[in-house]
């Protein structure tokens, strides 16, 4: 249970605004550019947020209201959509949920594995979902529109900059879609399923509207007014995949330092639950090989050591 009082709360802010001070003086990495629209981000912000299941929302570092795209983290919504829709054991059976231990466009081991993909995090998994949504193209991008603005309590707008750059600089990413073409995974047309898939990516989000969706999981399905957003099924689903997948082939090691199942994208946001606690999202542009934030998840690893967030802390 959350304490909902004044010194619980300006521990969290304390440990919030030292965390992202601190990340500033750490160097390295690069800025994704195989996407070249990415590359027109203010490459020194760096921000960070929580929201409490209680609604308590607090920010720390640079401007709350910047914008910046989704990319990988709004894999969530195509899988959480799905389960709620269809049930989990149908979403599994259309998808596996082990870790991979690849980076997330490996052609290779979806070549040598599958033909299904390993998990829904992946881009080959989250690919193979696209091709699960129901409908028509109209109809498609309409219930992308819509679980987005359901899981992240907003209506987000499409970068189009950036969507028009995934879909011409998407071979790797039609190389997946293509081999599970011709494997029988993927039944409809690779260009109408990569669609909503990279609209998804294109989304935009500042920092205090990416905390909404893992607050939710945080807090079981349930938004801060205790109205029922998903169900505790799929949310306790998600967050276990989340842990074991939300960061490729660096999942294990994150969750051992932080604590925090998360999801990160190659722009730069990561977004992690405090189970019972709170939502967390960090943003910082410069990313590591793996395409997971540096300073974002230097910041995870401080705020979980300070407030005790580890999931598996006896307190």
């Amino acid at each position: 249970m959350i304490k909902n009082n004044t010194d619980y709360l300006e521990r969290i802010n304390t440990a919030l605004q030292r965390a992202v001070l601190n990340s500033r003086s750490i160097k390295g990495g690069r800025i994704a550019d195989y996407i070249p629209e990415l590359k027109n981000v203010d490459h020194n912000y760096v921000s960070a947020a929580t929201l409490l299941s209680s609604g308590e929302l607090m920010t720390a570092g640079d401007s709350p209201d910047y914008l910046f795209t989704m990319q990988s983290v709004s894999k969530l919504v195509l899988l959480i959509g799905l389960m709620e829709e269809f049930g989990s054991s149908k979403v599994f059976s259309w998808i596996k949920v082990e870790p991979s231990e690849q980076s997330f466009a490996s052609i290779r081991h979806l070549d040598q594995y599958g033909p299904v993909p390993s998990n829904p995090l992946i881009n080959a998994g989250a690919i193979a979902l696209s091709g699960r949504i129901p409908g028509n193209s109209v109809e498609q991008q309409e219930w992308v529109h819509y679980w987005t603005k359901r899981l992240f309590g907003d209506q987000v707008s499409l970068n189009n900059n950036v969507f028009n750059s995934e879909l011409q600089h998407a071979d790797r990413n039609r190389s997946l879609a293509y081999l599970m073409k011709s494997t029988g995974v993927l039944v409809r047309d690779v260009e109408e399923v990569l669609i909503p898939y990279f609209m998804l990516c294109s989304f935009q989000v500042n920092i205090k509207q990416a905390t909404y969706l893992p607050m939710l999981l945080a807090h079981g399905g349930l938004a801060a007014n205790g109205e029922r957003i998903i169900s505790e099924e799929t949310s306790n689903q998600v967050v276990s995949i989340m842990a074991t997948c939300g960061l490729y082939n660096e999942s294990g090691m994150h969750l051992v330092k932080t604590g925090l199942p998360a999801k990160s994208g190659i722009s730069g946001l990561i977004i992690a639950v405090a189970t019972g606690r709170a939502g967390i999202a960090v943003f910082s542009p410069y990313i590591n090989s793996k395409g997971t934030s540096i300073r974002g998840h230097v910041i995870l690893m401080e705020l979980s050591k300070s407030l005790g967030w580890h999931f598996a802390a006896a307190n």
